[in-house]
């Protein structure tokens, strides 16, 4: 987890679909990690890779609060891999990781980045960093 006090605010579901994450959105060489972060209203855990000198790059965002769930829409199968669905998020096609619900129906569990999602991140982090100094 980011930061001392990280792992405190995440959610139960949060906890437990981090594994999957983690795995299916690995990248090589780099420390795999959740931040929290707001995303237009809603309080969000985004899953970020971290360069050994401290680059962060936003992969997803999970899709565990309501506000995000409700507002998925899953399509087809994102090419040769399972885990990875088409999903229309108001009037943007997005890529979802997904899971398994145990009655067998896809499960959002993230949104994989886009140039919006990295653009309200940054900026919420920017307001953030701003209050403190």
């Amino acid at each position: 987890m980011c930061g001392n006090v990280s792992a405190i605010g995440l959610q139960s579901a949060e906890r437990e679909l981090w594994p999957v994450l983690r795995e299916h959105l690995r990248v090589p060489g780099q420390l795999m990690a959740l931040m929290r972060g707001v995303l237009g209203d809603t309080e969000v855990a985004a899953v970020v890779a971290v360069t050994p000198q401290g680059t962060v790059t936003v992969l997803g965002v999970m899709a565990t609060p309501p506000a995000i769930a409700d507002e998925i829409r899953l399509l087809d199968q994102a090419g040769d891999r399972p885990w990875l669905r088409k999903a229309m998020v108001g009037e943007y096609e997005v890529d979802v990781v997904v899971g398994e619900w145990p009655d067998g129906n896809p499960r959002p569990l993230a949104i994989l980045t886009t140039p919006w999602i990295e653009q309200h991140l940054l900026l919420y982090a920017r307001t953030l960093w701003r209050r403190r100094h």
